[in-house]
């Protein structure tokens, strides 16, 4: 190996960076004592998160979350052998360009919201930067000031594998009745009460690029929802035309995620393929045929899976009293005959 190959170097491979060489095992300090980026020009600021990996006679080291446009990375290697090398990346801002990504969706959609909604779905229109949501993303009250504690505040945000539906949980340990942060500060939402959920116009999309706009949802909060799903209170409305929808009516909001897997129409024990699609605050789903509907009997199938907005299942509440009503059931399937 000539002089030239051997002497310590950093190089930008994709989204890695890549220090060379190194020999033998990680120094005691582990790798990043070795090699580390940091996206301040400040020597006492921290050094990034990622993950180090060893390739050869290489450290390889990947950002946890991409270093945004413009922001200049100090990288630092501490080679075996000789002086350690400084190297800066990046510095120069990405084009600007419109924002175009926007909130599509909120789910519950509803204008009122129990006391002890379990979670809510927030999705965009593109990939979102992953990492940030609680930045920008609350709950303000009645006067427009941020309530905090709503929500589980956890590092590994729950997207979908696209990266453009948020799963928020409002923190349980505040709705279930009998834990201590339920009997210390209450739960979340209090009924009564009216709020809004905000998300900012300064959370960027996987690009870069700001939110087109900013968005806001009011809602009333109204009384907790403690009992299971019971079928007999769904309103099923056959279709009135062969290619017309099946209509499903509920007393109170489901779970949008989990309802639209929830549900399918059999016949003869064959499934009849069908176009989910929730309405009227997720109160209402309505099943399109692929094809049309074919006479004669047919079961409107509910599997255990389905939620309302509280957590509760069929048959099963989400949040019950022990001493009262013991062990917790669980949920179970539906079958509701129809005929077109």
């Amino acid at each position: 190996m000539s002089g030239e190959e051997a002497a310590p170097r950093i190089e930008r491979v994709g989204a890695a960076f890549r220090a060379t060489p190194w020999i033998g095992p990680p120094p005691p300090g582990g790798w990043a004592e070795a090699f580390a980026l940091y996206a301040s020009e400040d020597p006492g600021a921290p050094a990034m998160l990622g993950r180090h990996t060893r390739a050869g006679d290489a450290i390889v080291f990947t950002p946890r979350f991409a270093p945004a446009s413009g922001v200049r990375v100090r990288a630092l290697f501490h080679p075996q052998a000789g002086a350690t090398v400084t190297v800066w990346f990046g510095g120069v801002p990405a084009p600007q360009r419109a924002p175009t990504t926007r909130v599509v969706s909120v789910t519950p959609r509803a204008t009122v919201w129990p006391e002890n909604v379990l979670r809510l779905y927030v999705s965009f229109s593109a990939p979102m930067r992953i990492g940030v949501a609680w930045d920008h993303l609350r709950v303000l009250d009645a006067g427009d000031r941020a309530m905090g504690g709503m929500f589980v505040e956890i590092d590994q945000e729950l997207w979908d594998p696209s990266g453009q539906r948020l799963t928020v949980l409002f923190d349980p340990a505040r709705i279930k009745r009998g834990l201590v942060d339920h009997i210390n500060e209450g739960p979340p939402l209090k009924v009564g009460e009216t709020c809004t959920l905000e998300i900012d116009g300064l959370w960027r999309d996987a690009a870069g690029g700001l939110l087109a706009t900013p968005y806001r949802q009011r809602f009333a909060v109204g009384p907790p929802l403690r009992a299971g799903l019971d079928p007999a209170d769904w309103r099923v409305t056959p279709p009135v035309t062969a290619g017309g929808p099946l209509v499903v009516d509920f007393p109170h909001p489901l779970d949008a995620a989990l309802a639209l897997r929830a549900f399918k129409v059999t016949r003869r024990g064959d499934d009849v393929a069908c176009v989910a699609e929730l309405a009227e605050g997720e109160m209402r789903l309505r099943l399109t045929p692929v094809s049309q509907w074919r006479p004669g009997p047919h079961v409107l199938e509910a599997d255990p899976v389905l939620e309302d907005i509280a957590g509760n299942r069929i048959g099963r509440a989400f949040d019950i009293d022990r001493k009262r009503d013991g062990a917790r059931a669980e949920g179970r399937s539906a079958r509701l005959p129809f005929r077109v």
